[in-house]
């Protein structure tokens, strides 16, 4: 579960919750079908979603990055999307960016990979705004979001 229920359930020592400390989990057992929809199509779909991505990048500048280095970038964002399937089952996006956005980035950044790794997501994102579900997509596109904005601009 989601690290601000974990929190509000570690301090209640004892007592009952209030509602307010409540809503997490109200929202966390609302969201839970989208959640485990969109966690389900993506474990199934990961691998063409991703191959899909790195076959639109064959098309553009980042043709050599792909020849060169395919199997790694599949390999790489192969483990975004796991990342991403557990942080939205989890409902706990602060996690996905403290356990996996920073160390990916500083990976980016001392590669200076950064523009290939942008548009790479970039392409992942067209790919999973094509298969899923506006709920869906939204809730993956987001995370990656926040992956693409830390390469650009830095956590």
């Amino acid at each position: 579960m989601n690290k601000v229920l974990i929190e509000s359930i570690q301090a209640s020592d004892g007592r009952y919750l209030s509602d307010i400390e409540l809503r997490p989990l109200a929202q966390f057992v609302a969201s839970y079908e989208t959640r485990f929809t969109t966690y389900a199509v993506l474990k199934e779909k990961s691998e063409t979603l991703v191959l899909g991505s790195l076959r639109r990048l064959m098309q553009t500048s980042h043709r050599k990055v792909i020849t060169e280095h395919g199997s790694k970038c599949q390999r790489d964002m192969l483990y975004t999307l796991q990342c991403i399937a557990q942080a939205i089952i989890l409902d706990d996006s602060q996690g996905f960016i403290e356990e996996y956005v920073l160390w990916m980035q500083n990976i980016t950044r001392a590669l200076h990979k950064e523009s290939s790794a942008i548009d790479a997501y970039r392409a992942l994102q067209q790919e999973v705004s094509a298969t899923f579900p506006a709920e869906g997509s939204l809730l993956i596109n987001n995370h990656l979001d926040k992956l693409i904005d830390a390469f650009s601009r830095g956590l």
